[in-house]
This record gives C-alpha cells, sequence and structure tokens, in this order.
C-alpha cells in the first residue's frame, strides 16, 4: 500500500540504520534521503517507476521524496540507511531539480563506510555527516544527472491523494471521482500525481492495488482470485495481467518467491 513516511519528514539531523533480512516494504515516499547496501543476496527495488536490481556488495540511493518500494530475494542481508537532508547541504545544491539517471552504484571496495555506519552512536553528528558525505560524494562522481519535474508543491496534494485512495482502491473508482471529492479539477489533479510519481492516475492506482495484494498474497490463505477481488479489480485475467506488468512476475510466482519474507507493519521503514 502506497503511504507517507511522516516519521520521516521535518525532523533535524535525524538518522537511522537497521538490519534487515528477507525484507519487503510496500510503495512509500518521504521527505528524507536513502541508502540501501547489500550485504548477502539480491535486493529489487522500485524508484518512480523503474525497477532496478541491486546485488551483493552494491549499494542504492534514493532521494528525497521519490516513490519506491522494495523487496529482496531469501536469504538476504541489506542494510537501510535513512537520514535527514540537513547532513549533505553541498550534496543537495549541487543536484538542485535534477536527479540521478542510474542510482545503483558497486560500493565493494567501501564497506567499512556501512559496518561504520552500523555501529556508530547516532549523537555523533560530525562524524554522520563526514560518512554520509563520503557516500554522497563518491556518488556524485560516478553519477550522470537528468531533470527533475516533480513540483514540491504538490506534496500536500499528494496526502490526501494517498488517504482517498486507501478508502477506496477497492470499489470501482476514477480520476473524476476523486477530483469531485477532493475538490479539484481533475486536469489539475492529473498534473499533480504524474508530476510526483512519473504516473498517470490509473497507474498509480493498479500499483496501490497490487501492494495489497502482495500482502494477501505473502499472510493470508485466499486464493488467487479471491486476493484479486478483494484488491479491487474486476477479473482475474485483469489482475493477472496488471500483477506481471507491475511486478515482473506472476501472483503464484511472487508467492512462492517470497514466502520466507515477514511484512512489516506499513509504517516501519528503517
Amino acid at each position: 500500500m502506497i503511504i507517507y513516511q511522516f516519521e520521516n519528514i521535518g525532523k533535524a539531523y535525524d538518522y537511522k540504520h537497521n538490519c534487515h533480512s528477507n525484507w519487503y516494504v510496500p510503495h512509500h515516499l518521504h521527505e528524507f534521503s536513502e541508502f540501501v547496501f547489500v550485504e548477502k543476496g539480491v535486493f529489487y527495488m522500485h524508484i518512480d517507476g523503474i525497477k532496478y536490481t541491486v546485488p551483493e556488495n552494491h549499494l542504492i540511493f534514493v532521494g528525497p521524496n521519490q516513490l519506491h518500494d522494495c523487496y529482496s530475494e531469501a536469504p538476504s542481508i541489506v542494510h537501510c540507511i535513512v537520514f535527514s537532508n540537513d547532513f549533505a547541504p553541498f550534496f543537495y545544491s549541487s543536484t538542485k531539480d535534477m536527479e540521478i539517471a542510474n542510482p545503483v552504484f558497486d560500493f565493494s571496495s567501501n564497506k567499512a563506510i556501512i559496518e561504520e555506519l552500523n555501529s556508530i552512536d547516532p549523537s555523533k553528528t560530525l562524524k554522520l555527516c563526514g560518512l554520509l558525505n563520503l557516500i554522497l560524494d563518491f556518488i556524485l562522481e560516478r553519477s550522470s544527472f537528468v531533470p527533475d519535474h516533480k513540483d514540491i508543491q504538490n506534496y500536500d496534494k499528494f496526502h490526501l491523494i494517498i488517504k482517498y485512495v486507501s478508502k477506496n482502491f477497492k470499489d470501482d473508482i476514477h480520476l473524476s471521482d476523486m477530483a469531485k471529492s477532493l475538490g479539484y479539477h481533475e486536469k489539475y489533479l492529473s498534473s499533480a500525481i504524474r508530476s510526483l510519481t512519473g504516473m498517470n492516475f490509473r497507474t498509480f492506482l493498479a500499483m496501490y492495488r497490487i501492494d495489497y495484494a502482495k500482502r494477501l498474497l505473502l499472510n493470508s490463505h485466499f486464493t488467487i482470485s479471491e486476493i484479486a477481488s478483494q484488491s479491487g479489480f474486476s477479473s482475474l485475467n485483469t489482475f493477472n495481467r496488471m500483477f506481471i506488468t507491475i511486478t515482473g512476475t506472476t501472483p503464484s510466482e511472487f508467492k512462492k518467491q517470497l514466502n520466507n519474507i515477514a511484512i512489516p507493519s506499513v509504517s516501519q521503514k528503517a
């Protein structure tokens, strides 16, 4: 389910580092930045609709307010580092209005930085700044950039959109229904969704429904047909087709592949 992580917004010099095994987190976004380092196994992440594969000893970077989800194949060990953007003002001033074209990096020669971050006292703000900026400098030197078309003024509207979709996704809803309910012009709302996610409303709604279906596949005994219906899809064929389009695999293959993954609560991230 697509959520906005309010625990990762607004705080000064906030830092979290957690190690996860066989991990899955549904689509979400937050104001803070994020590194994920793969110590063991293979890790997958969608960022703004693009799927990335992160091999062992590689790192992926997620910028502020990028829509993303992630999961890892068992057995796996991944390090998730989430930090407020005030740790790195130079990096963000240097990359203003830009996004990294490919956010996956071979970090095998710099694993000591991850190990140090894993054991550091979070109150050591100056040392944290140094370590985080070493990673960001590594990324900056190896990256090409593309324009970021997101409109920060749309974030408040996005919270309303997520809230509406979360309440109504099981029904046959359309962009016009949401626009009328929220009091916005349909074209204006469509533009806001595309600006923030890179997707149109239909794709955004389908991704929300697929995220919900994933949780049922991994944590229930419902048949795939029942899950399709409970996730808001009008037919099993539509569900299967959309699941393959978004995840690259069938619902049954997904369930088999990630059978050992424990799903965290929707508010849990790092």
